[in-house]
């Protein structure tokens, strides 16, 4: 009798253990999903061979590193270490392709992506990027 009560206060203890860390996990959970978030590419014409910034909000954990992909494929210069006095870490992006990229931020097991449409290249060189001069001087080719 006495071995049965033993067991029986064994697996009560480990179904409450086992209760306690679930119920831990599900309060933890929405603010996990602030680690990495709020991802932004820099301009809204996006296009072939052009450089954008890509930037996401670190918001709880400053020292373990930023992963970036483009459909998957890790962003040249990634992962990325945040910075411990800002909430920011950013990485430079250049589309290769035309159609949709999803762009995604990764930090451990927390992620944020966004889907940005590339367009392609136009033919006045780095003007046909942003930036610089090329959107305040009209073209005389008509």
């Amino acid at each position: 009798m006495n071995v049965q009560k033993t067991r029986v206060r064994r697996v009560g203890m480990g179904l409450t253990t086992f209760g306690a860390l679930a119920g831990a996990m599900v309060m933890a959970a929405p603010t996990a999903g602030a680690w990495v978030g709020n991802l932004e590419v820099s301009d809204k014409d996006h296009k072939v061979g052009c450089s954008y910034t890509v930037t996401a909000s670190v918001e709880v954990d400053r020292l373990s590193t930023v992963k970036f992909t483009d459909n998957g494929k890790d962003l040249p210069g990634s992962p990325v270490s945040p910075s411990l006095l800002s909430n920011k870490v950013t990485i430079k992006w250049t589309p290769d392709s035309v159609g949709a990229h999803k762009l995604e931020a990764r930090q451990i097991l927390i992620s944020d992506s966004i889907t940005v449409q590339v367009a392609a290249a136009s033919n006045s060189g780095s003007a046909g990027c942003g930036g610089g001069l090329g959107g305040l001087i009209p073209s005389l080719s008509g």
